[in-house]
């Protein structure tokens, strides 16, 4: 009955809000009966209720995550209404069913193209929003200036509504550079290595952009005084396509995260007072890189367990912010911990102080392309590092960028590690119903294998140590529907995961076969929808309960 109820209220609103788009007048409706609102009594409750995707112009986007919940007992059904005046393009409606855990939500915001004549021109938008693997698309368009949006999500106990507002600008006559990211942290690898990274290169003026980049010092290029002062790590993982953040790589051994931690453009973003970040280091001071916004609010930060100042987090428009917390701190390990006071804060990483930044040798840094042009198109610079010529230590310089629309300087960062025998991360595994578990850090998750009432079955094969060259990091999913881990070296998963949240890495696997390696084979049940994994070509018997072989996960030890 209230299934049927509930569809058919949805169908009435899909209709509704066809009229609104046309124009037409929509008739005034109650959203459900009163007696359907106090049986259920469904309180649905989002973590955001308004969204600043900051200032955008012709070509440009922007993605933020948010969270639904429903705090009231059992599950209820949702659905949302995309924004008045918006025309749905794919047929496709977003709906789910939520109960106490919260439900992410991400908006993806496309500036597409100016559309209209010199005098009179408009923005021609995309909207999508993305829950529980279900896309719905909007299409509209608008004039330049400021854009303030509502989405409502409809439920058994009423509606909510989220807000999101945008600036979009036009394109400036001229040619106007846009360099991201200013600052690259190219992390720890050993000698005889080799990694690359890439820049984003923009033009947000209507006239061709000329550009070319290379080192400080190089031909062509001018020189600057020193290596850059202080280290700088940054908080950003490569994965950023689940809307949550997850530990990976090397920081996974260095930071500790408590609450619901979203990603933006792959930073953490934090949103309620249970959220709390706490970052190990090594130095005599540390700087803290993070974003103001209209959705921020002041912050607390600690330092070695003592309280040093609380940071307002608050701005009318996004904007990047740096604060130097200590400059003169004993030279040793200290921990640096940042706690919400209710708002949001988005953290892009810190420099840390106290150890010497040396410049490489001619050549250690290679850009290419190092010339050309952009018009409408992002251009992606590829910047390599190679350390065979490098002692250990830590390694700083610059990428200069020289335009007919601007300069830009960004720096770059390396540290090199001393040449040791490889470390090899211990993987357990571990099995609830039909559910196996991957791990090499029982200890930091005892908490959710005890509850889960995961049975540990032993240590089944060994992953590489984050940095070890011609390996990357494996990747894991949870379905907590179906009950089924997942693990690729693919940051999208190499295929479609709905239902499935992102956990982060567990190592690094080998993505070709490295000395002393073997093929780590993955089996498919497609019964349960279960996956398992091993290193035994004949998959320890597991055909038996329905599994069949689904390929090469990669090379481990």
């Amino acid at each position: 009955m209230a299934r049927r109820f509930f569809t058919t209220f949805i169908l009435l609103l899909v209709g509704l809000s066809g009229m609104a788009a046309f124009g037409q007048n929509v008739p005034e409706i109650p959203l459900f009966p009163v007696d359907e609102m106090d049986s259920f009594g469904s309180v649905l409750t989002v973590n955001l209720g308004e969204i600043d995707l900051g200032v955008l112009a012709p070509g440009e986007e922007a993605k933020r995550t948010f969270y639904l919940k429903n705090v009231g007992p059992g599950n209820t059904e949702w659905f949302a209404e995309g924004p008045r005046g918006w025309k749905l393009s794919e047929s496709q409606n977003l709906s789910g069913l939520i109960g106490q855990t919260p439900e992410p939500l991400r908006i993806h915001f496309v500036y597409v193209r100016e559309v209209g004549t010199s005098k009179n021109r408009g923005c021609s938008l995309i909207l999508r929003l993305e829950a529980g693997g279900e896309v719905a698309v909007f299409r509209r368009e608008v004039p330049v200036g400021e854009l303030r949006e509502e989405l409502r999500f409809h439920y058994y106990g009423g509606t909510i509504s989220v807000f999101f507002n945008v600036g979009l600008v036009e394109m400036a006559p001229a040619p106007l550079l846009v360099v991201e990211p200013l600052r690259m942290d190219f992390g720890t690898i050993r000698p005889d290595g080799q990694i690359t990274k890439k820049i984003l290169l923009k033009n947000r003026g209507r006239e061709s952009l000329k550009w070319k980049v290379g080192v400080a010092g190089t031909r062509g290029m001018p020189a600057t005084a020193t290596a850059p002062v202080g280290r700088y790590v940054s908080f950003r993982h490569e994965a950023a396509v689940t809307g949550l953040y997850a530990l990976t790589g090397q920081i996974r051994e260095d930071m500790e995260l408590t609450g619901a931690w979203a990603e933006e453009g792959g930073y953490p973003s934090g949103q309620g007072e249970q959220n709390t970040l706490r970052y190990r280091f090594t130095g005599t001071g540390i700087r803290l890189y993070f974003w103001k916004s209209p959705e921020g609010a002041p912050f607390s930060v600690f330092l070695d367990d003592q309280f040093i100042d609380v940071i307002d987090g608050f701005a009318e428009r996004r904007e990047r912010v740096e604060v130097l917390i200590a400059d003169a701190l004993p030279d040793g390990p200290h921990l640096l911990a940042i706690v919400n006071g209710g708002g949001k804060v988005t953290l892009e990483g810190v420099q840390l102080l106290g150890k010497p930044i040396q410049r490489g040798p001619r050549g250690w840094i290679r850009v290419f392309p190092d010339s050309g042009f952009t018009n409408r198109e992002t251009d992606y610079i590829n910047v390599v590092l190679n350390t065979r010529q490098l002692a250990p230590g830590i390694y700083g310089d610059h990428v200069l960028f020289l335009t007919n629309g601007g300069e830009a300087d960004v720096e770059v960062f390396l540290e090199v590690a001393a040449e040791t025998t490889p470390r090899f991360l211990d993987v357990h595994r571990y099995l609830a119903g039909s559910d196996y578990l991957y791990t090499t850090n029982p200890q930091a998750e005892a908490t959710r294998i005890q509850v889960k009432g995961y049975r540990h079955t032993g240590i089944v094969f060994r992953l590489f140590a984050p940095g070890t060259p011609g390996t990357t990091d494996f990747f894991r999913w949870f379905n907590p529907l179906k009950g089924d881990h997942y693990y690729s070296y693919d940051p999208k998963g190499g295929k479609p995961l709905p239902g499935y949240l992102f956990e982060g890495s567990i190592g690094n696997i080998g993505t070709s076969r490295l000395t002393g390696t073997r093929e780590l084979y993955r089996w498919f049940n497609p019964t349960t929808n279960g996956h398992f994994y091993t290193t035994e070509q004949g998959g320890e018997g597991i055909t038996k309960k329905g599994y069949r072989f689904d390929g090469i996960a990669g090379f481990v030890r």
